[in-house]
């Protein structure tokens, strides 16, 4: 397959970005707008590696910030039992298919988000245990055939009034262990090979400089205002998916 390797570059840019920036989009945002470029489940492939490294250097560096009561309890068993689904279905649906469901998934999922930043009293509802499961268990499977199930477990997160740092250690842990998971289903099926992760690697370096401009706007940046802006171009990049 000839690819311009560019685009992907750009992309893992983006990816280590917001990642050190908020803890999420690590993998949504880049195969939302990488669905024109490539094909999905190969950019998939490349990126889950890449995002682990990630994963990885958020909890070393910050790993006194992580709540593993919410993760123990609340978090990695539904995350867990949602993964073997979402594998399921990332192994038998088609590549044209699973692009429709991302760019629907991608806009009602964004226009949520964006009402729910956007209300004053956000905070004041609180989420039932039942729920807040389901939430979960979905997030489960939509990381399973998207590798990003960010959005549907960050409205759950959200709803525990989490400190900032406290919130992006918790999500690089629950990424890490999921991107596992995923890694080693790619390995079984054969998609993650010698020449996926050789693409992996010519990523690095653009994903390191997105690495340190997202931790540089972590400590600086109000964090809604960069959520809304990423809210938004995932509406219009989901839509661009859509209708074409």
């Amino acid at each position: 397959m000839d690819i311009n390797i560019l685009p992907l570059l750009l992309f893992s840019f983006i990816a280590y970005l917001s990642m050190a920036f908020a803890g999420f989009g690590g993998i949504i945002i880049p195969i939302t707008l990488g669905a024109h470029f490539y094909p999905m489940k190969w950019m998939i492939t490349i990126l889950v590696p890449l995002i682990l490294l990630s994963n990885i250097y958020i909890i070393i560096l910050h790993h006194r910030h992580i709540d593993w009561q919410v993760l123990l309890k609340k978090v990695l068993p539904l995350m867990f039992f949602g993964l073997i689904i979402g594998i399921a279905i990332f192994n038998w649906a088609q590549g044209d298919l699973l692009k429709k469901l991302l760019g629907i998934l991608v806009v009602s999922l964004s226009l949520k988000e964006l009402n729910f930043l956007y209300r004053t009293t956000k905070n004041q509802t609180p989420i039932t245990k039942i729920k807040s499961g389901l939430y979960v268990f979905s997030a489960g499977i939509v990381h399973g055939v998207f590798a990003s199930g960010g959005p549907l477990l960050i409205y759950v997160l959200s709803k525990m009034n989490l400190l900032k740092s406290v919130f992006r250690s918790t999500l690089a842990v629950v990424w890490f262990t999921m991107n596992i998971l995923l890694i080693m289903s790619y390995i079984f099926s054969g998609r993650l090979n010698a020449t996926s992760l050789k693409f992996s690697m010519m990523c690095i370096p653009s994903a390191v400089l997105g690495l340190l401009i997202g931790e540089f706007l972590h400590r600086r940046v109000d964090e809604k205002l960069f959520k809304i802006f990423v809210f938004i171009i995932l509406v219009i990049a989901g839509l661009s998916i859509v209708i074409k």
